[in-house]
């Protein structure tokens, strides 16, 4: 299965919206509205999203971003730097939930979070009886971290991936 990433548009909206009211979305996200609110607003810097797309079918979305100071903070992550990258993924489409998706949208964000110098290693947080989103972020190469409490969301697993060094020849 062939999976890219291509650019969020105002026409994605829609099929987003889609995703967001279902079950299985809805049960890890919350509130469709707020997260639509969130999705119209202009990009800030150290923002990004991409829908992912498999095979040439629109199937999910993904968001990756420098996190504040107080976001990570308030999850009493104080010892995370705010120069990582944290990554949160949807796979809307039910028919592409367990092909591999997740785990394939995920390293491409991780090849282009990691072609900036400054990012020490990747985050992804996964509530912490979402097995799904865990696997994926571990077939991505991801590490389970710790648990911590992501105040008012509730428990979560912090997954991380170090960057690899280099292999010299």
């Amino acid at each position: 299965m062939k999976v890219h990433l291509s650019p969020v548009h105002e026409r994605d909206l829609s099929l987003v919206e889609t995703w967001l009211r279902t079950a299985h979305v809805s049960a890890r996200w919350g509130d469709p509205e707020e997260n639509l609110a969130l999705l119209r607003r202009p990009l800030q810097p150290g923002h990004w999203r991409a829908i992912i797309e498999a095979d040439g079918r629109k199937v999910g979305l993904v968001l990756w971003q420098h996190p504040t100071r107080t976001e990570l903070d308030v999850a009493g992550l104080n010892d995370i730097p705010t120069s990582v990258i944290d990554i949160d993924i949807m796979i809307g489409e039910r028919n592409a939930l367990g092909r591999g998706v997740g785990p394939r949208a995920i390293r491409l964000v991780a090849e282009q979070a990691f072609a900036d110098p400054l990012v020490p290693f990747l985050i992804g947080c996964a509530v912490w009886d979402n097995l799904a989103s865990q696997r994926a972020f571990a077939k991505a190469g991801f590490q389970r971290d710790r648990d911590f409490d992501d105040i008012p969301h509730g428990i979560h697993v912090l997954m991380v991936r170090q960057r690899q060094e280099e292999k010299t020849k």
